[in-house]
């Protein structure tokens, strides 16, 4: 039954001069009929009038675009609503069907702009947009939610409060239950029904549904989709365990932390039922069955997760987050319990929308912020080398104060307020990993002087190790943790300056390593592929264009070159080499990507390169890079450790090539690549298909397989996994320790970064989050979001002279005092009061030992390993006896006999190498290896 408003409003009427507020006003009755047939009908439930402000405003659709009038402004502005009065708002063309029935009902009406007039602020809600009564950003009443068609062809009036008897009040949040179809008798639809339109008529009260807990059962299949189906329009509260058929826990996960979307124009968030969504190459061959059912999954379980209209970097339904981000943060694994809103969307488009405040007791932390939590635990006579990736998101000094990039325009800060902070957040990166050699990524490629970024940031780091004092060098802050960076004299003048570079990309990979825990033997550049493809056409031979008027596909492609240098690990006579890696990217595109599109005569085309196997794009040019990458590390053999962003998931072609391709999957090259000059397979430039693969270990897989878990480090849309990978040979697998990915930028929202503002195509630079206030807010000088990549680290585990091949016992001088490291063989039996002794012997010409002092040193029961701190030496080569003496004679067993290499500590200033350039993969320069022993005719100009 229907009643009619004013018959409620007996007593409702204000005191004498009182003044109506917006609160006062309502939505009475919604019209979203055929053709333009739009309408909102607002009621003043008050006796007396009220004037709508500037500030007053109605708003549709997940944009929340304000209703204009034809003037432009809100449709609104000065509108005067009399006591008890119900005006209609319209499209400006709706029919004359629609407008006799407001004024045979004794209503005003204000029509809004058309399209042509006031764009996306005329009144073009659909069946799917929520319409609201607004002051300013702040929801008075509101009917309907955005992505669902709660709406269409639909016409609603509002319902009687409960007892009947008394006026509804306004809704902040949308309530079905409250809104009634307005069916004329003998009809089915309430399309087009527009009788009570201007007068305001209320439909009964019902009582509203209890909400319910999320819950799948057993006729829903196994299927999320199914459970959120029978949802649809009803409020639900999200349960820690949404399966309890099932055994454990099944939640809700994040599987995208929030940002702004710029779809509806909110911040949201990304769930999914039971687990993060992992890309399905991270656990299944690419183009596997396998992989693409494991899509299919990530579909069903996905949830979208929003609310009402925020500012630029608020969520509208978390206060606290709002004004203390840093202590109310969402990283993707958290699970979410507790919160409750409404379901709305068909199958593979669901979103909760939500309707009640949450604060972080709703969001729990299953990969919290931290630190890294390497184990590097070893035995007595070990020690522990951390190797570790770092991605620097673009580290770009030369806007400002930096040498010159010769090769492109700044891809990194874009003000003078930016850059420090972008460098103060990945210093605290670099300080947390706390890693004995680091490979970089994406930082600027211009040179190796005083002025280059390189230089600028290892001084940065540098400075976090202030601490002098030898009975502090185990601080985290001691100088024994600083760094040097090793360059590249690419131009081969013995100058390591600015006009030195690797490769011609802006950007370029680098090595930075602690001269007290390994030393530098030699380095090198290895030349990436380099594609020289035909450009594609369409079926008249016309080179094909994009949507920009630019050439589709050209043909040529490159990648980044690699870095690698070979190090003597310190107290030990074992080498390690270590190569950093940046394979192309999987956003461009590569002759392979179109080649079988069918253009036609098409000389544009709009459409993104297929994508059928979600390798992305490039990936034959990224496992022709593997090739180059396993070919020429063969050369080098030993102990090696592959690290990098290889733009490749742990079971993508490029990663089977590079470790094993347990189902013989066909992998197959580009065409036409080249290194340097020189063909890289064949002179007619046909694709190859690779059988051969390198047998590289993914550390941080093994160790994660070994705990249950699932390897990540790169977050894209809502889906996670493995870009950045640390590859160990086989002979390094009985040394791994430990392997983690270390979760402070994968798992973060990008409002934690250093950015302030962002370029607009249109506008220039603009606020990057909202306005500074907000950029603030957000910002700390810690490691979290310091990139867009997690680093990757592991340790390796040493015995203390150890040794291959016969070869000497690197050890370093520092301020003529050399350490020599005494394993006692595990035959003898260490007592209390025995006495460690040590001789040297100098076995070349540059070794002295005429001013040595020879410790002893008293050990304790069952000491297993000593130190010997032997001052006044030189460097050289040296013959060192051990013993352990019991009451002046020698322990049966005790002696061990050790060949010295005593080194000068590598400086702090670079190391060099001069690359070939002859088109061959990359060279061992002769002038790095002579700058290491210390011949002066290679300068460094400042």
């Amino acid at each position: 039954m229907k009643k009619k408003l004013l018959a409620l409003a007996v007593g409702s009427v204000l005191s004498a001069g009182a003044q109506a507020a917006l609160s006062d006003i309502i939505i009475t009755e919604y019209v979203e009929g055929s053709a333009n047939n739009k309408a909102v009908e607002l009621t003043n439930t008050t006796g007396t009038p009220y004037t709508f402000s500037d500030s007053d405003v109605v708003t549709y659709s997940s944009y929340s675009n304000a209703i204009h009038s034809p003037a432009g402004v809100s449709i609104l502005k000065g509108i005067t609503i009399a006591g008890n009065e119900t005006i209609v708002l319209t499209n400006g063309e709706v029919t004359t069907e629609l407008l006799t029935a407001i004024s045979d009902n004794g209503a005003r009406h204000f029509a809004a702009g058309v399209y042509n007039d006031v764009s996306h602020n005329a009144m073009n809600f659909n069946g799917d947009d929520h319409v609201a009564l607004r002051d300013g950003n702040t929801i008075v009443d509101i009917i309907g939610v955005d992505g669902s068609k709660w709406g269409e062809d639909k016409t609603l009036i509002r319902r009687a409060a409960a007892d009947g008897s008394s006026l509804p009040t306004p809704d902040a949040k949308y309530v079905p239950t409250n809104w009634a179809e307005s069916i004329p008798d003998g009809e089915t639809i309430s399309k087009d029904n527009f009788a009570d339109l201007g007068i305001p008529t209320l439909g009964d009260y019902v009582e509203p549904p209890v909400v319910e807990e999320l819950t799948m059962i057993p006729e829903d299949g196994g299927l999320f989709a199914n459970t959120l189906a029978r949802y649809v329009g009803k409020e639900v509260t999200i349960p820690a365990d949404m399966n309890p058929t099932e055994a454990g826990e099944q939640g809700l996960i994040v599987t995208r932390t929030y940002g702004f979307n710029f779809n509806n124009y909110s911040n949201n968030i990304t769930a999914s039922y039971d687990r993060a969504n992992y890309q399905p190459n991270q656990i299944h061959v690419a183009g596997s069955p396998e992989a693409k059912a494991y899509n299919d999954q990530n579909i069903d379980r996905t949830l979208l997760i929003t609310g009402a209209y925020a500012p630029d970097g608020e969520l509208a339904y978390y206060p606290d987050f709002n004004t203390d981000p840093a202590n109310n943060y969402i990283r993707i694994q958290d699970q979410i319990v507790g919160m409750t809103g409404m379901i709305t969307g068909s199958a593979g488009n669901y979103t909760l929308t939500v309707t009640e405040d949450v604060d972080n007791s709703n969001f729990i932390h299953h990969s919290d912020r931290g630190g890294v939590n390497l184990n590097t635990s070893t035995a007595e006579t070990a020690f522990a080398i951390k190797v570790a990736t770092q991605n620097v998101l673009n580290l770009f000094n030369s806007p400002f104060g930096g040498d010159q990039n010769l090769h492109a325009d700044n891809r990194g800060a874009e003000t003078d307020e930016e850059y420090p902070r972008q460098k103060a957040k990945l210093v605290e990166a670099i300080f947390g990993l706390d890693a004995d050699i680091v490979g970089l990524m994406e930082i600027e490629n211009n040179g190796f002087g005083n002025n280059g970024t390189i230089a600028e940031f290892v001084e940065a780091i540098n400075e976090k190790y202030f601490i002098v004092r030898d009975d502090l060098k185990d601080d985290p802050n001691s100088e024994t943790n600083r760094y040097v960076f090793i360059g590249f004299d690419s131009n081969g003048d013995t100058v390591l300056d600015a006009l030195d570079s690797v490769g011609s990309d802006a950007i370029t990979s680098g090595i930075i390593y602690r001269p007290t825990k390994v030393t530098v033997e030699s380095s090198r550049i290895i030349k990436m592929p380099e594609q020289h493809a035909p450009t594609i056409v369409n079926d008249n031979n016309v080179v094909v264009k994009d949507r920009y008027d630019e050439v589709l596909e050209s043909g040529d492609n490159y990648q980044r070159n690699t870095v690698a240098a070979t190090f003597t690990i310190n107290n030990t006579g074992k080498r390690l080499t270590v190569a950093v890696n940046h394979l192309k990217s999987k956003g461009s595109t590569c002759y392979e990507d179109w080649d079988g599109v069918d253009f036609g005569t098409d000389e544009n085309y709009y459409d993104s390169a297929p994508d059928l196997d979600f390798q992305g794009q490039c990936e034959n040019f990224r496992v022709a890079a593997a090739v180059q990458i396993g070919e020429e590390l063969e050369k080098i053999g030993g102990d090696r450790v592959v690290l990098g962003d290889m733009n490749s998931y742990a079971k993508e072609d490029p990663m089977l090539v590079l470790t094993s391709n347990p189902t013989n999957k066909e992998l197959t090259t580009a065409r036409d690549t080249f290194i340097g000059k020189t063909p890289q397979f064949n002179t007619a430039g046909n694709p190859v298909k690779v059988t051969k693969t390198y047998g590289y270990i993914s550390a941080v897989d093994k160790k994660d397989k070994e705990e249950g878990k699932i390897s990540w480090s790169y977050s894209y849309n809502d889906e996670i996994g493995s870009l950045d990978h640390v590859l160990i040979t086989p002979s390094l697998d009985s040394r791994l320790i430990d392997a983690k990915d270390w979760h402070i930028n994968a798992a973060e929202s990008s409002y934690f970064d250093y950015n302030i503002v962002r370029f607009d195509s249109d506008d220039g630079l603009v606020p990057a989050k909202g306005n500074d206030a907000t950029a603030d807010r957000f910002y700390a000088e810690d490691a979290f979001r310091s990139s867009d990549h997690d680093s990757a680290i592991i340790s390796l585990s040493y015995q203390y002279a150890e040794t291959e091949n016969n070869a000497p016992v690197l050890v370093t001088v520092s301020s003529g005092t050399m350490e020599v490291p005494y394993v006692l063989p595990s035959s003898v039996d260490v007592q209390a009061g025995d006495i460690a002794k040590i001789s040297l012997k100098a076995t070349n010409d540059d070794a002295d030992t005429s001013e040595a002092i020879l410790p002893k040193y008293a050990m304790s029961a069952n000491q297993s390993f000593a130190h010997f701190e032997v001052a006044g030496i030189t460097a050289g080569t040296y013959a060192a006896t051990m013993t352990l003496e019991r009451n002046g004679v020698t322990v049966t067993g005790s002696e061990v006999s050790l060949k010295l290499e005593a080194t000068k500590k590598d400086s702090l200033t670079p190391k060099l190498t001069v690359p070939e350039s002859d088109g061959s993969g990359g060279s061992f320069g002769i002038f790095g290896i002579l700058s290491l022993l210390g011949l002066g005719f290679l300068r460094r100009k400042h």
